[in-house]
């Protein structure tokens, strides 16, 4: 039997633990429900939760540089730029791209095919499914879905993403029908090839009209210049002036071709530097719109680089990490090239000044060297000047007609040739099974979640529950003696009057008992041990159900012993001894005068007599604090061995206070896990306050499958079941 002094430090961390592991044991059915619970609602939730699919392709932005045309400034769009490949990534997902496909009849988008139905609809077609008719107030839908909603909602189930480190583009969807999955991202792409061309048609229109126009001005100004010349001649009457200046003009049409070109470098090198200083502070790609620094040798050797390291980077990166040293050492190369190649554009472009200045200086050479020969020639008469000057001006504008001519055939060509930036790598298919909700997660999730809120369940009923569970607590709480634990069996395995010692002698429950007997007949001399009392702190502690026992165990044991009911209020002990009718007991005894050998009754079971309450009285706690109590024990005394006493709760009412000082023996019975703490310290508080003699505690109806371990550390287990004193053949059976 454990010591009510026992050193809490031996045992707390066993304690602690096994404590930690019963609790929970014993509230597994909180836990269950509580994971049970969460399982149903996970599966409630994937059951109306429409499923999604899940499509998607992949594309290829194409390394080759586009040009729509060559003029300046129109079309440079470098598709190995880091920016440009992602401009292109929003592109592709941009609203008015999204807004086209989602007109596209093949699609046939509606709330049911994005998985737009609200719980109202959902519960509706799930109870469809399973053949159940929903009221109409509930079977009515939530709301309108609008084409706006539709559209922002398809929206968010595309999503494009380019792939980092490489020139792949994936786009996904999402839809609750597979069919309109695996088409959206197919269309996505085929309606962009579809945009691309629009405006590739559309920019080649406005440069096409923009050449036109010049073409027909340059051709204009060329008439004018042959009719000038043709009226100089008819005028002047120099017809054959010609044939008298063949080596003159020999020379002169030499400097003239020089001189024009000349001029038309310099326009050229005057429109380039124009344009670089309305570029500004723009970026060294934007630069290279400008033919004079596209075509600067430095420029286009280290373009040449460039591109080189860029392939010989894209063939290392399928063969090594971001991280591995050759390829980092490849994108350094690359970065390096390309500064290299900015600085080329940049010393290019600061380059211009100097090449305008030496075109201009070189067409004033030219043109003064022109002037020479013609002074040479004003022998010959001042006509001829003008008749050169004129020859000079068609020269002039028939070399820029034939440009612009040039240019304008050149557009023709390319504008029936369609743009395709991209390639499709993965194109998209069916998906066969949703990938939303995802069943396994969110199974788990609930599982994980019922279980972390029945844990916290349980603790919380834990630190609630302020009742005293095992022999340890209530000796290390109360500072008392344990005596015995009595467990918890069922009514069956008890008997119909509750006396499990009679109907089961050899059972735990009845050598429990005995331990009992055992440890209140050990606690003194015989004589000092004859008078028992058993209370409880409140009601229901099964204090009679106790006392009932224990005397039929010392009336086994060969003692004479009477039980008295001293619950006066609420007499239990008539029920379990004797018939139900009312007979003379303790109250008439107080209350009457009634002879003692006539108040008890002799049972069914040897050595036991029962004094009954007797008929009730009005005026219980003044008959027990009479005198009349204490002369009537002592009478007794002389018939029997032992008494025991059944006596009213202490918290409930003062009648065993008046008692406790009349008996050798007071045990306090405690119903364990059930009464609370403060009610059990408040009773053995009144007890040592009134002076009663206590002997120990018994802790009633333990569970019987909480570990012998845990509730009382000497407990017999199974020891005793069937076993203990019964007859060798009882045994075997």
């Amino acid at each position: 039997m454990a010591s009510p002094q026992k050193s809490r430090s031996d045992t707390s961390s066993e304690v602690d633990l096994r404590a930690i592991y019963y609790a929970f044991r014993e509230r597994l059915l909180v836990i269950a429900f509580f994971v049970v619970a969460a399982l149903i609602g996970a599966l409630v939730y994937l059951y109306l939760t429409p499923k999604l699919y899940h499509s998607e392709a992949m594309i290829q932005v194409e390394q080759a540089e586009r040009k729509v045309v060559k003029l300046d400034g129109v079309d440079a769009q470098d598709l190995q730029n880091a920016e440009t490949l992602k401009t292109m990534e929003m592109n592709l997902g941009n609203w008015v791209l999204l807004s086209r496909v989602a007109k596209n009849p093949e699609l046939k988008l509606t709330p049911e095919t994005l998985g737009m139905l609200g719980w109202r609809e959902r519960i509706t077609a799930a109870a469809r499914s399973i053949g159940l008719k929903l009221p109409a107030a509930l079977a009515k839908p939530e709301r309108a879905i609008g084409d706006a909603e539709i559209l922002d909602r398809f929206a968010r189930c595309v999503s494009v993403h380019l792939v980092r480190g490489t020139r792949l583009i994936t786009i996904e969807a999402e839809a609750a029908d597979p069919v309109v999955a695996g088409m959206i991202p197919n269309l996505l792409i085929a309606e962009h090839k579809k945009m691309v061309i629009e405006e590739h048609e559309a920019m080649s229109k406005e440069a096409n009209k923009f050449l036109i126009g010049q073409v027909d001005s340059l051709k204009a100004k060329l008439d004018q210049s042959k009719l000038a010349l043709q009226k100089y001649r008819e005028d002047t009457k120099a017809v054959a002036l010609e044939d008298s200046r063949n080596t003159i003009d020999a020379s002169l049409r030499d400097l003239n071709m020089k001189l024009t070109e000349a001029k038309t470098t310099r326009l050229r090198l005057e429109s380039d530097y124009a344009q670089v200083h309305e570029i500004g502070q723009g970026t060294p790609t934007q630069l290279l719109s400008i033919s004079s620094i596209a075509a600067a040798a430095p420029v286009l050797e280290q373009k040449k680089n460039v591109t080189a390291q860029e392939a010989e980077l894209a063939n290392r990166s399928r063969r090594y990490l971001p991280k591995h040293p050759r390829y980092i050492e490849a994108k350094a190369r690359l970065d390096e090239l390309k500064s290299g190649l900015d600085r080329a554009i940049l010393d290019a472009a600061d380059g211009l000044a100097t090449a305008l200045k030496a075109a201009q200086i070189n067409e004033t050479k030219i043109g003064e060297a022109t002037q020479q020969q013609e002074m040479k020639s004003l022998a010959l008469g001042r006509l001829a000047i003008g008749y050169e000057a004129l020859t000079r001006e068609i020269d002039s504008d028939n070399v820029l007609y034939q440009n612009v001519l040039s240019r304008l055939k050149e557009t023709d060509v390319l504008r029936g040739i369609q743009p395709d930036p991209v390639r499709v790598v993965q194109q998209s298919e069916t998906p066969d099974s949703p990938s939303k909700p995802r069943k396994l997660l969110i199974l788990a999730g609930a599982l994980a979640a019922g279980l972390a809120l029945g844990v916290c369940a349980a603790l919380f009923r834990v630190v609630l529950d302020r009742s005293l569970k095992t022999v340890d607590q209530a000796e290390s709480f109360l500072q008392l003696t344990v005596l015995a634990a009595i467990p918890r069996q069922s009514s069956r395995r008890r008997g119909k009057r509750g006396l499990p010692i009679i109907v089961e002698p050899q059972g735990v429950m009845a050598e429990s008992f005995r331990t009992l007997r055992t440890s209140l007949t050990l606690l003194g001399e015989p004589g000092q041990r004859r008078t028992f009392l058993f209370t409880s702190a409140v009601q229901g502690e099964g204090k009679s159900f106790t006392a009932s026992n224990f005397a039929v165990s010392l009336a086994q044991q060969g003692l004479r012993t009477l039980i008295i009911d001293a619950d006066l209020r609420l007499p239990t002990l008539g029920k379990i001894f004797i018939d139900p009718v009312p007979h003379p007991g303790l109250a008439d005894v107080l209350g009457t005068g009634l002879a003692v050998t006539k108040a008890w009754r002799d049972s069914e079971i040897p050595n036991l007599a029962v004094m009954t309450a007797g008929n009730r009285p009005h005026n219980c706690a003044e008959l027990l604090a009479g005198p009349a109590f204490e002369r009537m024990l002592g009478e007794a005394l002389t018939f029997f061995d032992a008494i025991v006493i059944d006596s009213a709760p202490i918290n409930a009412v003062s009648d065993t206070l008046l008692l406790v000082k009349l008996v050798q023996s007071v045990c306090l019975v405690v119903h364990s896990a059930n009464t609370p703490r403060n009610a059990v310290a408040r009773a053995v508080r009144k007890l040592r306050e009134a002076g009663a003699p206590m002997a120990g505690v018994v802790v009633n109806f333990l569970p019987p499958d909480g570990g012998s371990g845990y509730h009382y550390h000497y407990s017999q287990g199974t020891y005793g079941e069937g076993v203990y004193g019964a007859p060798s053949d009882t045994a075997r059976r």
